[in-house]
């Protein structure tokens, strides 16, 4: 198990096109830190430099307290399991998992113990015969992940791994890997573009955002404290509604407990109440655009007078109002969230 500690990390292409802004960085031994961020974010260009599959442009890359930026990728002893499966068509999974180990002169009783006990753990024992062409989409990835496993790492890396996938066996595929790593206890960075999937297996969450890291914590300090609109809007199933207060009108209810210099109020889906009451809070006219239903819940997207983007509400299904039309909606103060921008 290792510590990885970035500082200072920044990444110049030709052009002078940046894609890495001073990063800093520190996994901490034995976590599973997931970076998440929309394409073009600098999270898929941050996984090469640590592997040492991208050179750096200025700043550091430490493993154990040692400065890694000259040590050639081979000698990182770090495993990197790719988007793309990567497993070699003419060799069985056995052969593919035994090739990670033959540049490491280990003897060939201890190598057929190690990929036996990888082949056991990612349960592929009944595939190891077979060449890559006759494994299904989860098998495949397995044994990609067997043939990292099996150098026993200081550190897993692994590139939205999952992408190629189909819904269902994502999801199979993401509790195998965070029951794997926790078992292993080998320290791990997961990049994905997916908010769900990073949310799920993260202990660590690094959002980040035009090469810039724009928060970082657990999950559920990621979701419950968004630091800025982007975050707010990026993390969660939808992403938060943000509105400009100078747009909602004064007899919008009473936020007089908001920050008046805050020029945004975000709220999530789930607390939108149809209707008013007598609490405090945020009170609002809206127009129905739509409604997507999502078996049990219902997703409403509404339309605000004078607000760019929709309101998405989710509500269960067989609702109590119509689903056309004007509608009255409420949000009470605790679900409110103000940004300055």
């Amino acid at each position: 198990m290792s510590k990885i500690t970035i500082s200072e990390l920044t990444k110049v292409y030709a052009g002078n096109e940046t894609a890495l802004h001073g990063v800093d960085l520190t996994v901490k031994d034995g976590e599973l830190l997931v970076l998440v961020g929309p394409s073009g974010c600098g999270k898929s260009t941050l996984l090469p430099m640590i592997a040492g599959l991208e050179s750096i442009t200025t700043g550091t890359i430490a493993i154990d307290d040692e400065v890694v930026n000259e040590v050639e990728s081979a000698q990182r002893d770090i495993s990197m399991v790719f988007q793309n499966y990567v497993l070699y068509p003419h060799m069985t999974v056995r052969g593919n998992l035994e090739y990670g180990l033959k540049n490491r002169e280990v003897l060939a009783e201890e190598g057929n113990r190690m990929v036996d006990d990888a082949a056991r753990i990612l349960e592929i024992e009944p595939y190891l015969d077979r060449k890559p062409s006759f494994l299904s989409g989860g098998q495949h990835q397995r044994g990609a992940m067997g043939r990292a496993l099996v150098r026993q790492p200081r550190a897993f890396l692994f590139d939205e791994p999952l992408s190629n996938l189909d819904a269902q066996l994502r999801g199979h595929m993401r509790l195998e890997i965070r029951n794997l790593q926790r078992r292993l206890k080998t320290t791990s960075v997961f990049v994905t573009h997916d908010q769900l999937e990073a949310m799920t297996l993260a202990d660590t969450l690094v959002v980040m955002k035009a090469g810039r890291i724009e928060q970082m914590g657990t999950p559920f300090e990621v979701h419950s404290n968004p630091a800025t609109t982007f975050v707010a809007k990026f993390i969660g199933s939808p992403g938060m509604n943000i509105v400009p207060r100078a747009e909602i009108g004064t007899e919008a209810g009473d936020l007089t407990t908001l920050p008046s210099e805050h020029g945004f109020l975000g709220f999530r889906p789930e607390p939108i109440k149809f209707g008013w009451t007598d609490i405090d809070g945020l009170k609002l006219n809206a127009e129905i655009e739509g409604v997507e239903v999502l078996g049990s819940e219902l997703l409403v997207h509404l339309n605000l007078a004078g607000v760019k983007d929709t309101i998405v509400a989710k509500v269960d299904t067989n609702p109590s109002f119509p689903i056309t039309g004007p509608i009255e909606f409420e949000v009470t103060l605790s679900d409110l969230y103000s940004f300055d921008g």
